[in-house]
């Protein structure tokens, strides 16, 4: 299947309508931005929107969120339409996406769910051996919550580094840095907030960047 990527910088595009509307199908409330805020982020630069395209149809999406002055690019989203999915696009499209942030100098940060939690535990390793085959390391024993986002349950994530780091080993004041770049900038939580200094607590004092297919 033969697909083009592009960015969609204008809010107002029939594509990002598309886009959307893949974005809403493919992740649950508590896991959503309001669209307000991915409109917002758009349009002031602080995120991009890219797609993938086929004969003019929406195949797959991303939302990458650029932090300030630090090493790594968010991926806050990136979903394949459900008519597509067993069409092996997401390989192509996560190399197109690591293209973009290595070409800046930077580094794709993302979250996935935690294998350890839930009923979906199969499914949930296989999409954390996707990115690892697709040479993301994940963050080892690193406990991390993402808060809800529609004011119900927190999520237990794994955070994940794409391509290798600079370094294979982190110590615990870089992860805090990085959690606390995801609650102010990303998820615009208080600097109180009692959820993030309870992982924080959490962080071991070296954590190891490992590319290792989970059995």
């Amino acid at each position: 299947m033969e697909i083009s990527y592009s960015e969609i910088a204008n809010t107002n595009d029939i594509y990002f309508s598309e886009a959307i509307k893949i974005y809403n199908e493919s992740f649950p409330s508590n896991e959503r931005q309001p669209l307000a805020v991915i409109k917002k982020r758009i349009e002031n630069g602080k995120a991009k929107l890219y797609v993938g395209s086929h004969k003019e149809e929406i195949v797959c999406i991303a939302l990458l969120y650029h932090f300030n002055q630090s090493d790594f690019v968010f991926l806050d989203y990136m979903a394949v339409a459900e008519k597509f999915r067993d069409h092996k696009i997401g390989s192509s499209f996560f190399s197109f996406l690591i293209e973009k942030v290595v070409s800046a100098e930077k580094y794709l940060l993302l979250e996935v769910e935690d294998y350890s939690y839930g009923d979906n535990i199969e499914q949930r390793k296989k999409r954390i051996n996707f990115y690892i085959r697709n040479g993301a390391y994940i963050l080892k024993d690193t406990p991390y919550l993402l808060p809800s986002l529609d004011n119900t349950i927190s999520t237990e994530m794994s955070l994940m580094i794409a391509p290798k780091y600079k370094t294979e080993l982190l110590d615990k004041n870089e992860i805090e840095i990085i959690f606390k770049l995801l609650y102010f900038e990303l998820y615009e939580k208080p600097e109180s907030d009692v959820q993030l200094y309870a992982i924080i607590k959490s962080i071991p004092d070296s954590v190891w960047l490992e590319n290792k297919i989970i059995e």
